[in-house]
């Protein structure tokens, strides 16, 4: 695992202190004012400043969305990067920089329920075997989005098993195998133990990673459904299509490697490697056929396209999304 800058100083029995955080909320930014300052207000209405804290983790965003809200928020904690390190590692900064019992790590685009933060506080403190809990994600139309399900094995990966849900209910949090990382809220005993998000991840399926671990190490991963976050989801990435598609299946061959066995790796490349192949032979027929009126097949194609010419390119380091820091060219 890559080195990092998270630095376990704070000791197992740090909750007994009187003067210690209960909350540090880390939003991992880059660009987009609007929806930074919408998730960043939603996050004030929800913490309680005498115990809990903010810190926003900028990747260098472009615009001029960290000048705002040092304006109209200067009471922030702010970490600018002078390039873009990742979701990992931009997360772990979070964690390093942070003072508290637990740490909500977020995406920018996400809208926090005024009792989000005293509800997983609650489930933290009434589930001691707890590592990490998520809520119940919504898309930016209020519709129940997947938030939770089985981490990803050789049968989802195989495309044989689903890997996510989309609606979880009840009023106690459940387990699961792993959570979407928009909203995550860890307890630092679990992160001391299992170790932060593994930085060999640039974007993408780093999340998933961490639950597998921290699971292996006896931690629980949980999904509370009463606790309902408003996420838009993919904002960051949405205007880098090529570049997302291709840090998405490097973290999933990354990913493999990591969690599944050789013979379960053997077979997923066997498997995956000639389907993305005839994928591309498939809706390249299919675009050609219907003379390229059809967006959704011109979308799958150049999905699966820009993937295989990555391969066959001999997996280029500098491939992916921009603007990465030279040391975050990863395979």
């Amino acid at each position: 695992m890559t080195s990092s800058p998270f630095e376990p100083d704070i000791p197992m029995t740090a909750a007994e202190d009187k003067h210690h955080l209960r909350f540090s909320v880390v939003v991992i930014h880059r660009n987009g004012t609007d929806r930074l300052q919408d998730a960043v207000d939603s996050i004030l209405a929800a913490i309680d400043p005498l115990r809990d804290e903010v810190i926003v983790v900028d990747n260098h965003s472009t615009d001029d969305s960290l000048t705002q809200l040092a304006a109209r928020h200067p009471q922030l904690r702010i970490i600018s990067n002078p390039c873009n390190m990742g979701y990992a590692r931009a997360c772990n900064q979070g964690i390093g920089a942070s003072n508290s019992e637990y740490i909500l790590l977020c995406n920018n685009d996400l809208r926090l329920p005024a009792n989000s933060i005293e509800q997983f506080a609650a489930d933290l403190r009434d589930h001691p075997e707890a590592g990490l809990i998520g809520g119940q994600l919504l898309g930016g139309n209020g519709a129940l989005s997947r938030s939770a399900g089985p981490a990803s094995d050789l049968w989802s990966e195989l495309g044989l098993a689903s890997k996510r849900r989309i609606d979880y209910q009840g009023e106690q949090p459940i387990q699961v195998g792993a959570i979407v990382g928009a909203c995550m809220a860890a307890r630092r005993s679990a992160i001391l133990q299992a170790g932060p998000l593994d930085e060999d991840f640039f974007f993408y399926y780093e999340e998933v990673e961490w639950c597998v671990r921290l699971t292996r190490h006896g931690w629980s991963v949980m999904i509370d459904p009463r606790v309902r976050v408003l996420h838009a989801g993919g904002a960051s990435t949405r205007p880098y299509f090529y570049g997302s598609r291709v840090e998405f299946f490097r973290s999933r061959l990354l990913y493999w490697k990591k969690t599944l066995p050789l013979p379960a790796v053997c077979l997923l490349y066997a498997w995956r490697l000639p389907r993305l192949l005839l994928d591309v032979v498939f809706y390249l027929t299919a675009t050609l056929l219907t003379l390229g009126l059809s967006g959704k097949l011109r979308h799958k194609l150049m999905d699966r396209g820009v993937v295989l010419a990555w391969l066959l390119a001999g997996c280029p380091r500098d491939w992916g999304l921009p603007d990465k820091c030279p040391d975050r060219i990863l395979l």
